[in-house]
């Protein structure tokens, strides 16, 4: 099992799959993230027949401070109550799409570059996934997941329904592109895609 922490949770894969820290490879640091606004997910997950973009929102401890994040588009943005300073920053279901496009942008970049910049050579797996003839086959799979951690609940909206919620609202921001979107937490992940490693 390959292991990787993320925001203080460790993150366990699946034997014989590869996973990349998308956001701490060379060529997102040093050439990407010249572009300012630059934003990739965190993980990309790649096993036989599956890639999975992957972002960690682990907020347990600072739901106050993150709240106003999980309502779609923005509403609650204005009228938050927040120490942080949210100038650039949106809504989770804004934030991941267009992390999920910048990744995919970055990707097509470091593809520019094969064979001529060293720092592309970490992403070539994936790589070789997206760009392979048979990436749009049904049989191919591709998910986005927002793993979001935190006591969201309240008494008007259970955590289940904020995450419908978020859920529904990123699934229609990346009709662009042909995947599976889901938003979970440590109840309710899927754990042929990762397991939380308890501490």
């Amino acid at each position: 099992m390959e292991i990787k922490e993320e925001s203080g949770l460790m993150f366990g894969f699946p034997e014989g799959s590869k996973v990349i820290k998308f956001d701490d490879t060379e060529f997102y640091r040093k050439s990407f993230n010249i572009l300012p606004d630059s934003k990739g997910v965190d993980f990309i997950a790649l096993e036989k027949n599956r890639i999975t973009f992957i972002e960690v929102k682990n907020c347990t401890g600072d739901e106050g401070n993150c709240r106003w994040r999980i309502s779609p588009n923005n509403q609650k943005k204005e009228t938050s109550h927040t120490s942080l300073d949210i100038e650039g920053r949106d809504s989770l279901d804004i934030e991941l799409p267009q992390k999920v496009a910048m990744t995919l942008a970055a990707l097509m970049g470091a593809k520019s570059f094969e064979g001529k910049k060293e720092s592309v050579t970490e992403l070539a797996p994936v790589q070789e996934f997206i760009f392979s003839k048979n990436f749009s086959d049904d049989k191919m799979k591709k998910c986005v997941i927002l793993f979001l951690e935190g006591d969201f609940g309240t008494h008007t909206r259970s955590k289940k329904m904020i995450m419908s919620e978020l859920q529904r609202s990123m699934r229609s921001k990346l009709r662009w592109f042909n995947c599976k979107v889901s938003v979970v937490d440590s109840s309710t992940y899927d754990d042929r895609i990762f397991q939380l490693i308890p501490e």
